[in-house]
């Protein structure tokens, strides 16, 4: 029998795939806005989002700033003027209809919760936007909830974050939850802070130089099948 009961389960990129996402939404933003695409700046783009996502997790900058902030940079890098405000309520929309889920999610999710575990989704990010790609993804029939940045006004890695988690789900017990997530400075080290096990989706093969020390690492979201065995 498991020793785990509570799955606590990060979205992009662990059962969400936002890198498709991200892809086809900035290639359809410059699109509409006249920008020219190309595969080097979408790279950029992805390497300054990254940088601001992280930042706002230690709470170096302000999320609603960071929303267009991170376009603003990225025409800067390119030598591109162009609204970065625009750009960011256009590219929300076209975020919030992208609905691809990673390679075996769905699959998984369905064993775990036919298994009897109660699956949670736990993630940052705007509302709006997670929740439509949620519902749009055929994931929420397995999810007993989805717990959002954006709703409870604290981010992951952020123990208040992790507090909120903890008192609205029902009969919650840290010692059977485990906390599962591809981004170590969000997922992995709020689970560890919190003391809760952790689970590294570590999709890109990337060596650990952290002080961080995941209870388990796998590289594809099946493989947490046979962890929970």
């Amino acid at each position: 029998m498991s020793r785990y009961e509570f799955l606590l389960l990060d979205a992009d990129n662990t059962l969400l795939d936002f890198d498709e996402n991200e892809r086809v939404s900035i290639r359809n933003t410059f699109k509409h806005l006249g920008v020219p695409y190309s595969d080097e700046t979408l790279a950029l783009y992805h390497d300054i989002n990254i940088m601001y996502w992280s930042m706002l997790a230690e709470g170096r900058i302000e999320k609603d700033v960071l929303l267009y902030k991170r376009f603003e940079t990225l025409y800067e890098r390119i030598g591109i003027k162009a609204d970065p405000v625009a750009t960011e309520e256009f590219y929300r929309e076209q975020l919030g209809m992208g609905c691809q889920v990673v390679k075996g999610a769905m699959e998984t999710c369905r064993i775990l919760k036919g298994r009897g575990y109660r699956l949670f989704v736990i993630t940052n990010g705007v509302s709006v936007t997670q929740r439509s790609r949620l519902k749009g993804s055929g994931l929420l029939p397995y999810i007993e909830d989805v717990f959002i940045s954006d709703d409870i006004g604290i981010n992951k890695p952020d123990r208040g974050f992790f507090d909120y988690v903890a008192s609205h789900i029902a009969g919650f017990d840290p010692k059977k939850a485990l906390v599962v997530g591809d981004a170590l400075y969000s997922d992995i080290r709020g689970g560890v802070n919190f003391g809760l096990d952790t689970c590294w989706l570590n999709i890109y093969n990337e060596n650990n130089t952290s002080d961080l020390k995941p209870t388990y690492t796998i590289q594809t979201i099946v493989e947490l099948q046979n962890i929970l065995e």
